[in-house]
């Protein structure tokens, strides 16, 4: 079959025709803007290493220049050193540098190849294009550059909230809200008017997504239509209200919280440990926007929910889940260095709460100053000691494996008793089990054992020099017991073992005793024989080889009777000396054949306790299956037990101390002075109240900038998460202002922000493009329109779900329950559909580091590594590829076309009218209409028929509708 060449790739042949490679001749290019992900990413992954191992010796601050190379600025490895460019952007397998620390020519750094992650972190950079925002090149004389504190409050970021009044227009009759005003007022100054209200349809369909994430039903839109006729705005109230109380707003709007928690159902990096209670965190936060609980408090609760007051039991639980907030980030849990991934963790905490609540990138001033704004080192150690306090590892899961903090949650009382009562009678059982095994297996080693050749002698028969102490700690023992020296009277301490031999003849000698890491190396044992004296010095740290108890001594001829005799001394030793039996056994007596057996009493015991033994496993398995629910517990941070201040790392290095930080906030954003830290706690508290207080600069502007972008599709502040120097200006600074203003006076209520803004006119634009508009302003800041945006993957496989019938309606769960401890990949991806598996709603579907959903990776789901406030909108062909190829698109159209033939109307032409408005909320075209009936009577269906070749015809077409840009992207 011949294959025709289409439209897009001559378009790619052509490119690539014309497009040479990129070599160092375009190190003077202009510099590209670098998105906050990019920053974000080079001052988390990139810099901290350049700095701890290159910049030795490829910096201005190291001890000269080697090989022309420095990498202390973008220029450097641009240019390159002797050998030329050390990075290509996007090029990661001929770019020098890679090539170097992978070991696979030049050997760097020197001191040890860096682990796989790093090199992998470096790969993925340079695949970036290699972000890297440091444009300046460092002189080599030049000195450290005092942070302008007071200079960098001048920045607006750094003002104190500044509404002022609503602005004056000249179009009185279009504003209907505050907002209307401020936008209209823009417009008017560079004679632009705003675009016309979006038709009912369209409006409603946008509406539906951007407060639920979910389409509306046909029922509804036709209602909706039928009373916009009328009276549009009361149409949109009562469209707007609904959605805000229903479960589905906190779902969608959960998510996007979600975002910028970088909230993910396990740890990725080095070690993809289950994050198994991540899930209560997520549920969390879905409540909370359902709930419409205050920001302020939202806040609170998520930095130091366990420090703060409670009254019951459920508040209690929401505040210790809430902190799982600072839990859910990456990290190196296999790292051995476990300072350096103390302060790691502690970074990782101070860059998502700068992120998160403040958009600052914090994170850039862990090694020096930030390089452009006003955050000094020591601001960023005030921070890092109050985390530095907070105790996220709690032990290992396994050798080197760092474990993280699960605490307990509140239970009812008739719980926690019930639970008690259950785990008394378990631990009575396993300790009679344990019993009753442990004299069986004696019983079995006594059939076998050669304790009973010989002559035995145990330590209670012997005769002691010096207070020796008689123990049972550890259970391996002959007779009832063992004796040690105490540690005491070293020299002075002596045990005699005289045995009663039979005859005169070889004995093999055997000392029996346990063995520990706290025993002595070198204890002296003087054996007196025929011959003579022998003296032989044990390792009772090493465990005896014969039943892990005895320890042969050689063979010595012995006379009959008692002539000979054994002492162990405490003579040199410096641990413990432990002694119990000794025994002497004819070498003939081990030469000849062991006959295996107990008595016939020894026998019956046996059986009795074979008996016992399975009847306490029954017992045990029914208590097992009878146990009440277990407490419940969340992974959650916890206050250390010493609580004090920390110290600069110089150059970032945990292990390069200066001098000490008092803890404490960023000084540019002070709004009063500092409150002094409680000398018993991390500080966490303290820090909450900080950020959420009204004169806070920060965080309503950043939340409000980030509720107005996901609703509007582009923040006032472009740069949603950076507030600093390289973001963006804010297009409406005034608005901004008294967004954040009306949002801390409405009790921080998320629901109020939200509907003020859908029920503006600047939100019901059109979204069509405009000659005039696009001559005047051609990024649209000043909102001349509405910007178009493309739906995020949740609402595209939700939406499939629920059109098709099966999306499953559940809330909440643990999407990782069938997890172990360790994940490799994602159980539920989109191809779960066909398999069977979660058809939940895409937010609680399990988010696995390194492995996330197909379908959600595809359409740019967000990186849960970092904070992210909006997501990148990608137009790439493999979107296209997946929903026409997808198992699960193929699979979710022929429900919808069942759905269509039950539902339907009996004539072709209805049934294509109803796909079009379940599945994009509009009325087809005409000529919509003629092409779907035509493109039917090609598959053979001209009727009403509803056979399976009619449902496969209609499943193809709304295959099409479901893989066509008009569903994809909202108007």
């Amino acid at each position: 079959m011949r294959r025709r060449l289409g439209p897009f790739c001559l378009i790619i042949a052509t490119w690539l025709a014309i497009t040479g490679p990129v070599g160092a001749e375009d190190a003077e290019a202009t510099p590209v803007q670098l998105s906050a992900d990019e920053v974000e990413f080079f001052e988390a992954k990139i810099r901290p290493v350049l700095i701890e191992h290159c910049y030795r010796c490829h910096s201005a601050e190291g001890e000269g220049v080697k090989g022309g190379l420095r990498l202390d600025h973008a220029q450097g490895w641009k240019v390159g050193g002797d050998s030329g460019p050390a990075v290509l952007p996007g090029k990661p397998d001929e770019s020098l540098l890679i090539e170097s620390i992978r070991y696979a020519s030049y050997e760097m750094p020197p001191d040890g190849q860096l682990p796989a992650s790093v090199i992998a972190d470096f790969e993925t950079w340079v695949r970036m294009g290699a972000p890297d925002p440091r444009t300046d090149a460092p002189a080599l004389d030049k000195g450290p550059r005092a942070v302008d504190i007071a200079a960098g409050r001048e920045f607006w970021s750094f003002r104190p909230l500044a509404p002022g009044k609503t602005p004056d227009v000249q179009d009185a009759n279009w504003p209907q809200t505050w907002i209307d005003r401020f936008i209209l007022a823009g417009l008017e100054a560079v004679s632009l008017a705003p675009s016309p209200d979006q038709d009912a349809a369209r409006l409603l369909r946008r509406l539906s997504y951007d407060l639920t994430g979910l389409p509306p039903s046909v029922e509804e839109l036709h209602e909706f239509q039928q009373a916009a006729r009328s009276d549009l705005q009361s149409a949109v109230v009562a469209a707007v209200d609904r959605r805000l109380q229903s479960p589905e707003f906190g779902e969608h709007w959960g998510r996007h919280w979600l975002d910028v928690a970088r909230y993910a159902d396990s740890n990725g990096g080095d070690f993809n440990a289950t994050f198994h209670d991540a899930w209560r965190y997520r549920d969390y936060v879905i409540r909370t926007f359902n709930e419409d609980k205050p920001f302020d408090q939202f806040v609170r609760e998520q930095i130091a929910g366990d420090l703060l007051p409670y009254t019951t039991d459920a508040e209690r639980e929401e505040q210790l889940v809430a902190t799982g907030f600072l839990m859910i980030g990456p990290k190196m849990l296999s790292e051995r260095d476990k300072d350096k991934l103390r302060m790691d963790i502690v970074d990782e905490q101070v860059s998502t709460v700068g992120g998160a609540f403040l958009g600052m990138t914090l994170g850039c001033a862990r090694c020096h100053d930030h390089k452009f704004d006003p955050i000094p080192t020591h601001d960023y150690y005030a921070l890092a000691g109050i985390f530095r306090n907070t105790q996220t590892l709690d032990g290992e899961s396994q050798k080197y494996v760092s474990d993280f903090c699960r605490v307990p949650l509140p239970i009812e009382a008739d719980h926690a008793a019930a639970l008690e009562t259950h785990q008394k009678l378990l631990k009575s059982i396993d300790k009679r089990l344990a019993t009753a095994k442990k004299q069986l297996e004696e019983l079995k080693a006594l059939a076998t054992s050669t304790r009973t050749l010989g002559v035995l002698v145990d330590d209670i028969d012997a005769m002691k020099v010096g207070d020796w102490k008689a123990s049972t700690h550890v259970n391996r023992f002959v007779g009832q017991g063992y004796v040690h020296d105490d540690k005491q009277a070293k020299g002075e301490k002596s045990i005699t073992y005289t045995p009663d031999l039979p005859q005169t003849g070889e004995y093999e000698v055997r000392f029996a005793f346990t063995a520990s890491s706290g025993r002595d190396r070198k204890v002296p044992v003087h054996i007196h024989h025929s011959s003579g004296e022998t003296v032989i010095y044990l390792d009772q740290t090493k465990e005896p080889p014969i039943e892990k108890l005895f320890v042969p001594l050689g063979r010595f001829a012995f006379e009959a009777g008692t002539g000979g005799h054994v002492t162990v001394s405490t003579a040199g030793t410096t641990e413990y000396v432990i002694a119990d039996a000794m025994q002497f056994i004819p070498v003939d007596e081990l030469e000849q054949p062991q006959t295996e057996g107990l008595a016939a009493d020894q026998q019956a015991e046996r059986q009795q306790l074979e008996a016992d033994i399975k009847q306490l496993e029954s017992q045990q398995a029914d208590a097992k299956k009878s146990a009440p629910p277990p407490a419940p517990q969340a992974i959650a941070v916890r206050e250390e037990e010493a609580i004090g201040d920390y110290c600069v790392c110089i150059r970032g290095e945990h292990n390069r101390l200066g001098s000490e930080v008092p803890r404490g906030f960023l000084q540019v954003a002070l709004f009063d002075e500092p409150p002094a830290l409680s000398e018993a706690e991390s500080g966490r508290r303290e820090l909450a109240d900080w950020i959420a207080d009204p004169r806070n600069p920060l965080a309503a502007r950043v939340f409000v900038n980030r509720v107005w972008a996901w609703l509007l599709g582009e923040g006032i502040v472009r740069t949603v998460d950076n507030f600093g120097t390289l973001g963006d200006s804010p297009s409406h600074p005034e608005l901004l202002d008294r967004l954040a203003h009306e949002f801390v006076a409405h009790n921080w209520s998320v629901k109020h922000l939200v509907r003020e803004i859908v029920l503006s006119r600047a939100y019901w634009q059109d979204s069509r493009h405009r000659t005039d508009g696009f001559a005047a302003d051609p990024e649209n800041r000043l909102l001349w329109r509405t910007n178009r945006k493309r739906l995020p993957a949740e609402s595209l496989r939700d939406s499939m779900l629920l059109m098709s019938e099966r999306l499953d309606a559940a809330r909440g769960g643990n999407p990782v329950a069938g997890l172990g401890v360790l994940v490799t990949q994602n159980r539920a991806d989109d191809q779960g559909y066909e398999r069977g598996e979660s058809t939940q709603r895409s937010v609680y579907m399990p988010i696995i580091r390194n492995e996330l959903p197909t379908m959600l990776s595809a359409f740019d789901f967000a990186d849960p590594d970092f904070v992210t406030g909006r997501r990148t909108e990608t137009n790439v062909p493999a979107q296209a590829l997946l929903l026409l190829n997808s198992p699960f698109v193929k699979a979710v159209a022929r429900s919808t076309a069942e759905r269509l033939l039950e539902e339907g109307s009996g004539d072709n032409a209805g049934r294509v009218i109803h796909a079009y408005e379940l599945i994009l909320s509009r009325t087809p075209s005409g000529t919509e209409i003629d092409r779907a009936l035509e493109f039917l009577e090609t598959l053979g269906v001209e009727g009403g028929e509803e056979d399976g070749q009619a449902v496969a015809a209609w499943a193809t077409l709304l295959h099409a509708l479901y893989a066509s840009t008009d569903f994809r992207l909202l108007d």
